[in-house]
This record gives C-alpha cells, structure tokens and sequence, in this order.
C-alpha cells in the first residue's frame, strides 16, 4: 500500500514541479518541498519494488515526469 501513497506523492511532486516552473520560475523554498516530496515518494515506490511491486514505481516515476512536462510546456502561460 505504500507504494501507491509513493506513487501519489510523487505525481503531486511533478505537478507542483511543473506548475511552479510554468508560473514564475522555481523559488528555494518549493524547491526544497519538491524535493523532499519527490524523496519521500521515490523512497516509498522503490521500498515496493523490493518486495516485488514494481507498478508503483513505475507508474509514479513517469506520471511525475509527464505531468511536470505537460504543465512546464502547456498553452497560455502568463
């Protein structure tokens, strides 16, 4: 079960990662909460996976990583 708390932690990591980037530019002090989320999760997901569940990690490594994309990237930035 941790492993899907990992997962979740992770995606709102990269979400708030590329929201922060798309807004105003990254600042020190979500800097740091993204990475001691982003720890946090990975930690959680690669516990998972050494007990042979790997889908969480998986799952959460790319969501992280696609949704940082898709809102750096996405249309009408101000």
């Amino acid at each position: 079960m941790e492993g899907w708390l990992g997962a979740v932690i992770l995606v709102l990591s990269g979400l708030g990662w590329g929201r922060q980037v798309s807004a105003q530019g990254v600042t020190l002090p979500p800097l740091l909460l993204s990475i001691a989320a982003s720890g946090l999760g990975l930690g959680l997901c690669i516990q998972a996976a050494a007990r042979g569940h790997d889908l969480p990690l998986a799952l959460g490594a790319s969501g992280a990583l696609g949704l940082a994309t898709l809102m750096a990237l996405k249309a009408g930035r101000d």
